[in-house]
């Protein structure tokens, strides 16, 4: 899952909250009676239009979808799409007849009374494509709705006749581990949950259905017990040096980030201060290693301090720190954010390895030095596989590439590393992997799991999570009238780029709802259309809106362009570069890439649409970036919080005095280099900081000045706007937010262990 363009922290994540119930807590009861299924061929058109008798079936399953005759409604993976009346009814008539052909004029009768004049031809074939984007499918690689050419349309996937319809979050289904592909994806750091505008009021109110009445939670060989009670969202949680107690840092009700302390035996917790800071480690001492953390800490890192668990002022000790562990005889590791590079040092200061993409979850052996962390090739996304070093040999990788992987720890025998991820785009669950390779499952819960430490005695601290990436547009009239319009399409929607007039937004999605592929989408406000384009990362709009640029999402060498009118997508000349993110110059002739070749620093490259690539900068990972209108230049924050001007021609940054460094008051990331040298920036300070302000800079006399803030409609559990992008004619401004909420739990080991 792409975390949204910045502003994320490894291993944070958040926790799911459903309608029509109390909270819920781990120490509910949690009983799930098993779906009865049948294998059947066909569907009664009785069962399929929501008339079923009581005693039969009342739903149909097929692949990771379920659709409920008798609610209407359309689920994957338990979780509730939004699908509106016609595509639901064309998927209700392909579904009485699976694997036969139903003709137009059977959909037309069906779709529209005869005493109703519509244009036929477009009406179906809008809620046949409006299916098809809910689904995840396409008519040229077809799934599950194959068209027959001027006849009608066949569903081909295999169904299941169910008599009771999956819970929205069933846990009674598990399947045999598997080593993950190398397929793209699905983050943040842990799992999204597809859930529309209409939903945040669930959020909101904090009302829940997963649970049903007070006892204990059993997911595979361990019964869970909650810890917290409260609504936020969890940074870091560990065991205490003894083992027993627990130590957490936590934002709740949208206050600020404060580290506690618990015991698995009492429901209260107690508050230990520590404002702003994060929990990475705990050492056997009792000494805390604490993060800062702010708008630019996920590409330049935070500062890790030590403090006393049981009081004192925090000590700043290393910069630009991204994570952190102890080893037995008090030694940092550190993961270090440095020069386009992120960097494992141990001990601190002594570098081990080092990646262009970014390192989470840095973890050492209880009685030895190997060092287990995650590997994610791609900045501000989750895809990643575990990795491990070993003293005086290289680093190796121990499990293939996971869509989705965050929270890792070592079994105290030392003989397995435990970590949460993905596979396929459902939510994360627990997996064993031993230092030879070998992979199994250990558990699974209602919800996306994420592993935060284990006990010497075999007991795990894990948190329950949801994380929704939310899109918002605001469009301004001719009068100067500001509108806020939730475009959030599915449950990760991410902002790639706005056309020039303000009408075209270009996203992706990479959450639940989008499976284990990223898919490329464009929205059009002036007809609120939303129209799938394929799959792929979204990159840039072309200047003239005929286009898109979309990265492979296995690989991140080739670029592709994809038409907006549905073409045949074609592929740029591979330049040998791997590729993070890419974006069109104002021409459309030129792309600038933050980009890195084999085994080299990232940096930013300009090149042609088939020239060979240029560096115009030293090696940096760049928060933002804005291409003057003539696109001689660019204005750059790096990942030192410095706002910067680069030439864009070849060996121009070599030049003296090429390079202008713009003195400014604070943190200033660039969004839109308008006409006479105003910069549009905004203002990045704490990482939880809501609203977030934009300002007009003027490069020429150094002038700022205030322009707008933005903030979402309903702030519960929003941690951070992580991106913000402004149309050329400044009428659309479109940003992100991220939405989180945390449950923290104990697991015990089941007496059958």
């Amino acid at each position: 899952m792409d975390t949204g363009g910045c502003c994320v922290f490894p291993g944070e994540n958040g926790a799911k909250r459903c309608p029509n119930s109390r909270q819920p807590r781990l120490g509910d009861r949690f009983e799930v009676e098993r779906v009865r299924v049948r294998i059947t061929g066909g569907m009664s058109g009785q069962v399929a239009s929501g008339h079923a008798d009581a005693d039969g079936p009342r739903g149909v399953r097929f692949g990771v979808f379920e659709l409920d005759s008798h609610t209407r409604e359309l689920r994957k993976h338990g979780v509730k799409l939004r699908l509106q009346d016609k595509p639901f009814q064309v998927l209700q008539a392909l579904l009485e007849r699976p694997g036969q052909l139903v003709t137009r004029e059977e959909l037309r009768q069906r779709l529209w009374p005869s005493d109703v004049f519509v244009d036929f031809e477009r009406g179906l074939n809008t809620a046949t494509n409006r299916l098809r984007i809910a689904l995840g499918d396409s008519a040229e690689n077809p799934r599950y709705i194959e068209t027959l050419a001027r006849a009608g349309y066949r569903f081909i996937a295999p169904v299941q006749m169910v008599d009771q319809p999956v819970s929205p979050v069933d846990a009674s289904e598990t399947t045999e581990p598997h080593q993950p592909s190398a397929t793209r994806r699905w983050s943040t750091f842990g799992a999204g949950i597809v859930l529309g505008a209409a939903t945040m009021t669930v959020l909101a109110s904090g009302a829940v259905a997963i649970w049903a009445s007070v006892g204990r939670v059993s997911s595979g060989e361990f019964q869970f017990r909650p810890v917290t009670f409260r609504r936020g969202q969890i940074a870091g949680a560990r065991f205490a040096q003894d083992g027993h107690g627990i130590l957490y840092t936590a934002n709740w009700d949208n206050g600020r980030r404060q580290l506690f302390q618990a015991q698995p035996s009492s429901p209260e917790s107690r508050l230990l201060g520590f404002d702003g800071l994060r929990l990475a480690a705990v050492s056997r001492a009792g000494e805390l290693a604490l993060l800062s953390s702010d708008g630019t800490m996920p590409i330049r890192g935070g500062v890790l301090s030590r403090a006393p668990v049981n009081g004192g002022a925090p000590f700043p000790i290393e910069r630009n720190v991204m994570a952190a562990d102890w080893s037995a005889d008090g030694r940092l590791v550190i993961v270090r954010a440095i020069e386009g590079v992120n960097q494992l040092e141990f001990p601190a200061g002594t570098v081990q390895y080092k990646t262009s993409g970014w390192i989470s979850g840095v973890r050492i052996a209880p009685r030895d030095d190997r060092v287990a962390f995650f590997e994610h090739p791609i900045r501000n996304d989750n895809l990643g596989s575990v990795k491990l070093f070993e003293p005086g040999r290289s680093v190796r990788q121990l499990s293939g590439e996971w869509p989705g992987a965050g929270g890792l720890a070592w079994h105290p025998s030392g003989r397995e590393v435990w970590f949460t991820a993905t596979r396929d785009g459902s939510p994360k669950s627990l997996w064993a992997v031993t230092p030879s390779g070998r992979l199994r499952r250990v558990a699974q819960i209602a919800g996306t799991m994420t592993l935060r430490d284990i006990a010497p005695d075999g007991r795990i601290l894990a948190s329950r999570d949801t994380e929704l990436l939310e899109m918002t547009a605001r469009v301004t009239d001719v009068a100067a009238h500001a509108t806020d319009r939730n475009v959030t399409w599915l449950d990760w929607s991410r902002v790639a780029d706005i056309s020039d007039d303000g009408l075209v937004i270009l996203f992706d999605e990479s959450g639940v709802g989008a499976g284990p592929q990223y898919r490329v989408y464009v929205h059009r406000l002036d007809d609120e259309s939303t129209v799938l384009l394929g799959e792929g990362r979204a990159m840039g709009l072309s200047p003239d809106r005929r286009s898109a640029l979309v990265l492979g999402t296995q690989e991140r060498q080739h670029l592709r362009v994809l038409p907006l009118d549905g073409g045949k997508a074609t592929e740029m000349p591979s330049t040998g570069l791997d590729y993070q993110w890419v974006r069109y110059f104002p021409d459309g002739q030129r792309l600038i890439a933050l980009a890195s070749e084999p085994g080299r620093p990232l940096r930013l490259y300009v090149q042609t649409l088939r020239g060979k690539p240029f560096p115009v900068t030293p090696p940096t990972v760049a928060r933002n970036v804005a291409i003057s209108p003539a696109g001689s230049r660019v204005a750059v924050l790096s990942a030192d919080g410095r706002l910067a001007i680069y030439p864009t021609s070849e060996f121009g940054a070599t030049q003296p005095g090429a390079v202008q460094p713009v003195q400014t008051s604070g943190t200033l990331a660039p969004i839109l280099w308008a006409q006479d040298d105003w910069l549009y920036v905004q203002h990045l300070g704490d990482y939880t900081q809501i609203p977030t302000r934009i300002s007009r800079l003027h490069l020429a006399t150094g002038r700022l000045e205030p322009w707008q803030e933005v903030a979402p409609a309903d702030p519960v559990g929003v941690n951070a706007i992580t991106k913000v992008m402004l149309s050329r004619n400044t009428r659309t401004l479109v940003f992100n937010c991220r939405r989180v909420l945390s449950e923290l739990f104990v697991g015990e080991p089941s007496a059958s262990r």
